[in-house]
């Protein structure tokens, strides 16, 4: 069932919406790039080739993905946790928007 992301409660935490909305963002590719970290696509080599041939599935370890929240989703609600800490960086120090961490980043 799809949950409904409390805006109002988006709201509080910083008037500027656009804030907000680039701090989710990259707190969310953050999220989706230490789950591809964790588990890695599977890659064909090249010797291999690709066949269509009706064969039973194998088992395999993969994580079924429709199980997983989705990183947006996980990293509003870190912000509305206060479970980010964002601040702005100077344009000296060749940063272009902010720095976050956060409790869960590695």
């Amino acid at each position: 069932m799809t949950e409904t992301l409390p805006f109002s409660k988006l709201t509080q935490k910083s008037d500027d919406v656009f804030e907000l909305v680039t701090v989710a963002a990259k707190r969310s590719r953050q999220i989706n790039a230490l789950r591809m970290a964790q588990f890695p696509l599977p890659t064909m080599g090249e010797d291999q080739e690709e066949t269509f041939e009706e064969t039973p599935p194998e088992i395999n370890d993969d994580p079924n993905w429709d199980d997983f929240e989705k990183p947006t989703t996980l990293a509003v609600n870190e912000i509305i946790e206060s479970k980010i800490d964002y601040h702005y960086t100077t344009p000296e120090e060749g940063k272009q928007l902010e720095e976050f961490d956060s409790e869960f980043s590695e």
